[in-house]
């Protein structure tokens, strides 16, 4: 076999992928030590093999990485095993970016382990895509808020908390009384920015930790967490009188407009997540029978 004109190390180190090679042991504090950093792992971090050689990679996690993905590379490591998964670190100035992480024992000429080999492929667009569009998918491209699907998978993780914990919740369905007739006066576009900057007024009156979404045209719904049916009837009154008190400046034109509020609370009773939407709905639907511009508990 004819002799290579170069040697692996010369690839490793001139490779575009990051190649992080420590010590197998100790995998505790202080954990594994650095032993190698090829080029590529100094153009994405922004550390010299010389600062990260000697330390331990947690130097690059700063508490990005969630606490399963972590157990699951503490648990290979601890067999001695390869692992595989997909990491957020930080460089050395605080940027955060995701990796593509392999980590694969290297055994001497014994066969034991010596050495864990991490390669490391930066994958930061790609997940930053991905996130992004998850995010689309969960909300309301108007308004900002919540959508439909979103919301849902929020109240059935909620309804499940509180078939184990008993720990109250209650909504608000929250409708813009005679939406039309904004839209034929004023146009379309105009309706839109009602509704966007009376998702805005939500801040003014609900906890940060509620959750807020558009779950149709001009319908809204509001979880309150930890909330009882009757703090959830001063928070709908406090959101309605404001409404009804202040007008939104829509160009030329100051746009006055008022809200119905069906509001409900989650119950023993109660079988499923859509109990409490349905029972919020019909009391939403009785305030506007009754004339708008009211707080209304469903009455059977």
């Amino acid at each position: 076999m004819n002799e290579l004109p170069f040697s692996f190390k010369d690839i490793v180190e001139e490779a575009q992928d990051v190649v992080l090679v420590t010590k197998a042991s100790p995998l505790e504090q202080p954990g594994p030590e650095i032993v190698y950093v090829n080029k590529a792992f100094t153009r994405l971090t922004g550390y010299t093999a010389q600062e990260a050689i000697g330390k331990n990679p947690r130097i690059l996690q700063s508490g990005g990485t969630d606490k399963k993905t972590s157990d699951l590379i503490h648990d290979a490591l601890l067999k001695q095993q390869p692992v595989k998964v997909t990491i957020k670190n930080y460089s050395k100035m605080g940027a955060e970016y995701w990796l593509d992480l392999n980590i694969l024992p290297l055994k001497n000429a014994a066969g034991e382990v010596t050495h864990f080999a991490a390669i490391q492929r930066d994958v930061t667009e790609q997940k930053d895509l991905e996130l992004k569009l998850d995010a689309l998918s969960k909300t309301d491209e108007l308004t900002g808020l919540l959508n439909r699907r979103a919301f849902d998978e929020i109240m059935i993780y909620e309804f499940s908390q509180f078939t184990r914990t008993s720990n109250a919740y209650s909504l608000l369905m929250i409708d813009i009384d005679h939406f039309q007739k904004i839209n034929d006066t004023y146009g379309h576009a105009s309706g839109d920015l009602v509704l966007k900057k009376l998702a805005d007024s939500f801040e003014e009156i609900f906890r940060s930790y509620d959750r807020a979404a558009r779950i149709g045209g001009e319908e809204f719904c509001i979880l309150l967490h930890h909330t009882t049916l009757e703090h959830a009837l001063i928070s709908a009154i406090r959101f309605r009188q404001s409404v009804q008190k202040n007008s939104f400046a829509i160009g030329d034109e100051n746009i006055q407009i008022t809200v119905s509020i069906g509001v409900s609370e989650v119950t023993a009773g109660d079988f499923s997540f859509t109990d409490v939407i349905e029972r919020a709905e019909k009391a939403l639907l009785q305030a506007r029978q009754n004339g708008s511009d009211q707080v209304q508990l469903y009455k059977p």
